[in-house]
């Protein structure tokens, strides 16, 4: 098995877990005070990150920048999920907004020059007919 499989797997799973564990928090905190409850979690981690790279940290002002603008619409990503979770079903939020590589791939095609074929066209195309077909 390719390691990349074995990652995607994790990620899948804990991704998994982190859909019911905020639902969960909705059921007792608003969806801004659970977002800062979830930035605990990722500080946490960010110092057994730090730990294991033995405070070691690479100077890259460009990457600290993407990195720095992907955390910050990832975390504002997450309070709009947060807002939609405390009214809906977590099922279906998880699942319509599992869709983000879609603009992923748009957005890789417009500015990365990325090529799909069409087996990955059908599965885009698949994907988009689920999420009209879950939103109901």
């Amino acid at each position: 098995m390719k390691p990349w499989v074995m990652y995607s797997v994790f990620t899948v799973l804990c991704w998994g877990l982190w859909g019911v564990f905020s639902k969960l928090a909705s059921n007792y905190s608003r969806p801004r005070q659970t977002l800062l409850f979830q930035a605990v979690g990722v500080v946490a981690f960010a110092v057994m990150v730090l730990l294991m790279e033995r405070f070691q940290i690479e100077r890259s002002p460009i990457g600290f920048g993407w990195s720095a603008a992907a955390g910050f619409v990832n975390f504002a990503g997450f309070l709009f999920f947060f807002a939609a979770i405390e009214k809906g079903k977590v099922s279906t939020i998880i699942a319509l907004s599992s869709l983000y590589p879609v603009v992923t791939i748009a957005l890789s095609i417009l500015f990365l020059h990325e090529k799909i074929t069409k087996r990955e066209g059908l599965g885009i195309a698949l994907a988009l007919a689920a999420g009209w077909l879950l939103a109901g």
